[in-house]
């Protein structure tokens, strides 16, 4: 059973064994947007008065500082419309007269310009996320998941990219995917989605062939009666968050994110562990994974010799079924096993 205090003692002594390496790959990792952060700003406000009609429409921050604001104000009892411009420094300001179905059209057609300029920027967005950054949001947690259990290097954050690059694609498109739908029901079923596939990248970092049936069936076997608990792991760093706010975010970069990414690293290996110590089929990282030497579809793997199903696997010699396993000679009821001579040896 895990707590909080014990993963943050992990990720505290992971961030001072690899730290400038861990705040470099975080740093990416929150421009991309994988991790929380990121910035995104639009603003549209109208007001109305008994006078006069005021509407605004004001662009996000662009990187140079600069804003774009249009305001149109129309008197209650003038067909006049007075536009104001302020951009790039400028400011511009005439009067022009329209007829209703004039500004009826020209209502029309900046709706229909809007929305194919927010399909065009919507489509692009989702084309970044799902090629770009979900591979990178796999390669950015195999390196918190390699800088907890040992060193990592910040090449990692690349193998979502070298590694089973269009399965990892598929499967976190897939995971997105449910989890957007399942928030059209009034949000909350999208919540618990999110947390019930909340390993799934975590999984990928190990598993990048998984199927995303099977990554997705894993990931609710991890959390089930995790997701409430590791809610709460992420509201605890609460406080932190609003020590980087209140520092322009030089804390948030250099300590609460790095921090914060390593705690559900160690959260993932505790709970994998856990299914390893109940005889769940579960991969171990790096060499004896999934997928590779010693992995499910690798050399001593679940399919391979030495694995689950062949010799010193579960159903193989020296395995769980066979000889040295759980039902044969220096098995759990052999000898050797948990029942017979030499018990406590550990097969």
């Amino acid at each position: 059973m895990w707590t909080r205090s014990r993963l943050k003692e992990v990720a505290k002594a992971a961030l001072h064994r690899n730290y400038w390496k861990i705040v470099l790959v975080s740093a990416i990792l929150v421009l991309l947007g994988c991790e929380a952060g990121g910035f995104t700003f639009h603003k549209t406000t109208y007001q109305s008065g008994g006078e006069e009609s005021v509407q605004e429409m004001q662009s996000g921050t662009l990187p140079t500082g600069k804003k774009s604001v249009v305001t149109v104000r129309k008197r209650a009892d003038s067909d006049k419309v007075t536009v104001e411009r302020i951009g790039g420094g400028e400011f511009s300001s005439e009067e022009v007269e329209i007829s209703f179905f004039e500004g009826m059209f020209i209502g029309f057609v900046a709706i229909i310009v809007f929305l194919i300029i927010f399909a065009i920027v919507l489509a692009v967005i989702l084309i970044v996320d799902i090629f770009l950054i979900n591979p990178f949001d796999v390669g950015g947690k195999r390196f918190m998941i390699k800088s907890v259990e040992d060193v990592a290097q910040v090449k990692e954050i690349a193998y979502g990219f070298d590694h089973s690059y269009k399965n990892i694609v598929k499967v976190m498109f897939q995971m997105e995917l449910r989890i957007f739908l399942w928030s059209l029901l009034f949000i909350i079923p999208g919540i618990i989605k999110k947390y019930e596939y909340y390993m799934v990248p975590y999984i990928l970092t190990e598993n990048p062939d998984m199927e995303y049936e099977a990554a997705l069936e894993m990931s609710r076997d991890m959390m089930e009666g995790q997701k409430w608990k590791t809610f709460v792991l992420g509201l605890s760093f609460i406080l932190w968050h609003i020590l980087g706010a209140v520092t322009f975010g030089i804390v948030e970069v250099l300590y609460v994110q790095p921090y914060r990414s390593l705690t559900f690293a160690a959260l993932y290996c505790q709970l994998r562990n856990t299914r390893l110590m109940n005889n769940v089929n579960m991969p171990i990282y790096g060499q004896g994974s999934m997928n590779g030497q010693y992995g499910m579809n690798g050399a001593y793997d679940v399919n391979g010799r030495s694995s689950m199903n062949g010799q010193y696997g579960v159903n193989g010699q020296s395995s769980m079924n066979g000889q040295y396993g759980m039902n044969g000679a220096y098995d759990v009821n052999g000898q050797y096993g948990k029942n017979g001579n030499e018990d406590g040896q550990r097969w």
